[in-house]
């Protein structure tokens, strides 16, 4: 993944992003979609399915237009209809300041049928997949599945969450966590720092304390989650 940087602070445009999750009860599996090598933005990557809130998309506040949002860009990448009440608040994220294109996304969760179809758009989207949360992870680690350092955390969340019957109920109960990287840039490596790191502030990595953060090199991301998990 190459993030391309900017001196000045670009605002953050609000997105939207759904996490489909099929057969939670026994072997739980995540859809992504891979990007069309040919988009300027995130060439080849394998995401959710997700993109920009447009100003039609209906909403009395901020989630629930990002909710219309991303049901609409389900249906349009994924060929899925789904109605904003089957989604759940997952978690937000907004880009880093020091990158040039910034989104505030909101990512949801919603659980489908084991026989749902998915067809993909063939343009922006060219491939899906359906992915057990764990093998995701260790496919990226590998360097076999390209994947953006909010999908991987949101995959990790997601197998930290497998051994509970009740999904919906878990993730209904929590708060939405909410992740503001700050980037150091060392050496040939990035890291992103979320909130609860004692980095976070400072920036200073040698700091002692807690760790939250994200490592990143090469194109490979490792995340590091509190002791406490999200």
């Amino acid at each position: 993944m190459v993030l391309e940087f900017s001196q000045d602070v670009q605002p953050a445009a609000p997105a939207a992003t759904s996490i489909l999750v099929r057969q939670w009860d026994e072997h739980p599996e995540v859809l992504l979609l891979r990007r069309s090598d040919a988009l300027k933005h995130m060439p080849g990557l394998w995401v959710f399915p997700g993109g920009k809130v447009e100003p039609d998309d209906d909403g009395h506040d901020e989630i629930s237009q990002a909710c219309a949002a991303a049901c609409r860009e389900l249906e349009e990448e994924a060929g899925i209809a789904l109605a904003p009440d089957a989604m759940l608040p997952f978690s937000h994220w907004l880009t880093p300041t020091v990158v040039k294109r910034r989104f505030a996304t909101w990512f949801f969760l919603a659980q489908v049928p084991q026989n749902v179809a998915v067809q993909v758009d063939g343009r922006e989207i060219v491939d899906f997949q359906w992915w057990n949360p764990g093998d995701a992870v260790t496919a990226h680690q590998r360097g076999e599945l390209p994947l953006t350092p909010p999908t991987l955390v949101s995959l990790h969340d997601l197998e930290s969450l497998a051994g509970s019957p009740c999904l919906n109920e878990r993730v209904q109960g929590r708060e939405p966590p909410r992740f503001f990287p700050r980037v150091v840039r060392e050496a040939d490596r990035m890291v992103f720092l979320y909130p609860g790191d004692a980095a976070y502030e400072s920036g200073d990595l040698s700091q002692l304390g807690g760790i939250h953060r994200t490592i990143g090199a090469a194109g490979v991301f490792s995340y590091q989650p509190r002791a406490d998990g999200l």
